[in-house]
């Protein structure tokens, strides 16, 4: 069991000063507190990921698996300098997919010819040249950079897929073979033509250590949300789009060095809906861990954060949506806060709001109900503003904040469905100053549900047969910067 003098290190210590240094003594205290708190709860992650994994059985099943459009995957890797060991493990973890029509794309702009030797020896060792062929190897006479590298990688493509893969990490034998079963499901016929709804994928992940012997930080991610998105590049990988998509947005730009996945990922996702972008619930990579990844060490790469908050601004710039990017004390993680728009807005409590009709609300000729009971204080003075900034976007209906308890703990910080399909408070109980399962109690979000006595409707989208629920098309927000405390209970 990892207990608090097993993670003293070196590394460790640096990383709680530099916190230190940004966000003072007590949020550093409350930061180790919860670190910990998760640790414990992971502690066996690692070995139920791995008996959850497919047996040889199912693997062999899956070889001999003929899919209907068997479409071609090509997997880009930008390399520099990189540990030949770990890049040899990154090799090997595709030629062992088992889905086989696939293309690695290397592009190499090392000064040395380590990671030329590591490719031609295993393709040399390959058990059939067919399998060697597919790996597309091209020694640059330059550093391009991540971002210029990639664009090499991708000219070398000729997949009907793209799929992004980090030069030192690992994917799972069945990540191909998950991506094609998802892609199956989306074909559809035009006459004679074959086509696919489903244009970008991406999966759920963790990471492993430099040895391979712990997996840990399971990142489950959620189905599409753009808020998110906008607060922290959560998609990041295993990361497969449409190679037609992905040659739209014009490649990898450079001025995101260090973020320029995230600036990618949003720049396709400007050409999609949301039925086109499809979540893999499962772990099909893993991101490797060393003194000098973000994986381990977010200090390791600060200027990667200013990239990330660059990619959000030029993201919100395209779309016209005034708002202004700020820093949160989680590194990579944003706040875009929207402006004011002006909405009028009506305040009134749960009861009168249920005691009225739709369409009375509406001839009040508020753009929003603010509805708010007696025993709920806000904390934040400029509330209204806070969460009108983020209703007045079209897709909103409505949003809502972090709701304290008395006791100073999370009561809600938006809803999400248990396995019973029932709605329940996401992080109830939690400690006011914890930051939340991979920082969501502290940051925007989609949530599946708001508290009925704090939230913020667009009148617009009330339908006209319950007022608690908001029109089909129009999504609910939770937004940690605009925050209220119950006074009893």
């Amino acid at each position: 069991m990892n207990t608090m003098f097993q993670k003293i290190s070196k590394k460790n210590i640096d990383r709680i000063l530099n916190y230190a240094k940004r966000n003072g003594a007590l949020k550093t205290c409350y930061k180790i507190a919860e670190r910990l708190k998760r640790d414990d709860e992971e502690k066996d992650y690692s070995r139920v990921f791995i008996e959850s994994r497919p047996d040889e059985n199912e693997l062999k099943r899956q070889r001999n698996h003929v899919f209907s459009h068997p479409y071609r995957i090509s997997i880009l890797v930008p390399a520099y300098e990189s540990n030949p060991v770990f890049f040899k493990q990154m090799l090997n973890s595709v030629i062992r997919q088992t889905y086989a029509d696939w293309e690695l794309c290397i592009a190499d702009g090392s000064e040395h010819d380590d990671l030329k030797k590591v490719v031609m020896n295993v393709i040399g060792q390959c058990p059939d040249r067919l399998l060697g062929s597919r790996i597309k190897y091209q020694k640059l006479s330059e550093n391009k950079g991540i971002s210029g590298n990639t664009n090499v990688a991708l000219s070398m493509a000729s997949g009907d897929y793209i799929a992004l893969l980090d030069h030192d990490d690992i994917l799972e034998e069945n990540a191909l073979f998950e991506v094609m079963k998802v892609l199956d499901e989306g074909i559809y016929r035009e006459g004679t033509i074959t086509l696919n709804r489903t244009l970008l994928i991406y999966s759920d992940e963790d990471k492993v250590n430099a040895d391979q012997s712990r997996y840990f930080d399971h990142h489950r991610k959620p189905d599409f949300d753009i808020d998110l998105l906008r607060s922290n590049n959560y998609i990041c990988h295993f990361l497969v789009v449409d190679s037609s998509v992905a040659r739209k947005t014009g490649g990898f730009l450079q001025e995101y060095d260090g973020a320029q996945d995230h600036d990618f990922i949003f720049r396709c996702v400007e050409q999609l809906k949301e039925e086109n972008i499809k979540h893999i619930p499962r772990v099909l990579y893993h991101w490797r861990t060393s003194d000098m990844s973000t994986a381990d060490n977010p200090e390791s790469k600060l200027y990667a954060y200013a990239s990330a908050k660059k990619a959000i601004e030029a993201h919100l710039k395209r779309l016209c949506i005034e708002a202004e990017v700020e820093e949160t004390p989680h590194l990579g993680f944003f706040r875009v806060k929207y402006a004011d728009r002006g909405l009028k807005c009506i305040t009134m409590t749960e009861e009168e709001f249920k005691s009225l009709g739709t369409e009375e609300i509406k001839s009040r000729g508020a753009d929003a109900v603010m509805i708010l009971n007696g025993d709920i204080e806000p904390l934040t003075k400029d509330y209204l503003k806070e969460l009108s900034g983020v209703l007045f976007r079209k897709e909103v209906g409505a949003v809502s904040g972090k709701i304290l308890d008395s006791r100073n703990r999370i009561e809600s910080a938006g809803y999400t469905f248990d396995g019973e399909g029932k709605l329940i408070p996401e992080n109830c109980g939690l400690n006011s100053h914890f930051s939340g399962y991979m920082h969501r109690a502290s940051i925007q979000h989609k949530t599946c549900g708001l508290p009925a006595d704090c939230r913020m409707v667009k009148t617009e989208a009330l339908t006209d047969d319950s007022k608690d629920r908001i029109k089909a098309g129009y999504i609910c927000v939770y937004d940690p910067f605009a925050v209220f405390r119950r006074k009893n209970g």
